[in-house]
């Protein structure tokens, strides 16, 4: 099943416990992750190479039920289509309690793991294509006016340009413009302070 990157609060995690989130906005992913997981402080993550060497670990983990851990989330990375073979023997039913997170980069139309979850009604899947021009301007406006930071629009169009379409390199670059607006304004309070000194 198919969902829009923007849909994920829709998401009915009861229903739907095996996600996959792919494509090259790692910005928008991690922003989904967070979402997904809810800061949920159990949530436990692996390498796709790490569970298709010790798959036998990952299913007794998977399908063991502890009084003490209702509601697992397990988010696995860099999955790609070795990780097919792990799926299929995954009894959805078992695991009614356990989210299982699946991110991947990029996956190409005829991929047999993004044909699966696009498919199949048990799962869901998620493409984050890079953002658009105005979704990074819109998320750069806001950044600045909760920070209380002013900067023309061609400077930020500058930082724009510079994202490749990744709101998590915008945020890279709009936290060094908020250590530096920060440094000028303590120098600035520094010299006003010993200016007056002095006077």
């Amino acid at each position: 099943m198919i969902f829009k990157s923007y849909e994920i609060q829709k998401i009915n995690l009861s229903k739907n416990n095996i996600i996959l989130l792919y494509g090259k906005n790692e910005g928008a992913k991690k922003e989904a992750l967070k979402s997904l997981i809810n800061n949920k402080k159990e949530a436990l993550t692996y390498d796709q190479n790490e569970i298709i060497e010790k798959n036998n670990i990952f299913f007794e983990n998977i399908y063991s039920q502890s009084l003490f851990e209702n509601n697992r989330t397990i988010v696995i990375k860099r999955v790609n289509e070795k990780f097919l073979s792990i799926l299929d023997n995954i009894d959805v039913n078992r695991i009614s309690e356990i989210k299982i997170i699946l991110e991947s980069e990029s996956l190409e139309k005829r991929s047999k793991l993004r044909l699966k979850f696009e498919k199949d009604k048990n799962f869901i899947c998620v493409a984050f294509y890079p953002d658009n021009e105005q979704t990074l301007i819109k998320l750069a406006i806001d950044y600045l006016k909760e920070k209380k930071i002013s900067l023309s629009s061609s400077l930020i169009n500058i930082v724009i340009n510079k994202c490749n379409g990744d709101r998590e390199v915008l945020y890279n670059q709009l936290s060094k413009i908020e250590l530096y607006s920060k440094i000028m304004i303590s120098g600035l309070r520094k010299e006003i302070s010993s200016s007056s000194k002095i006077q």
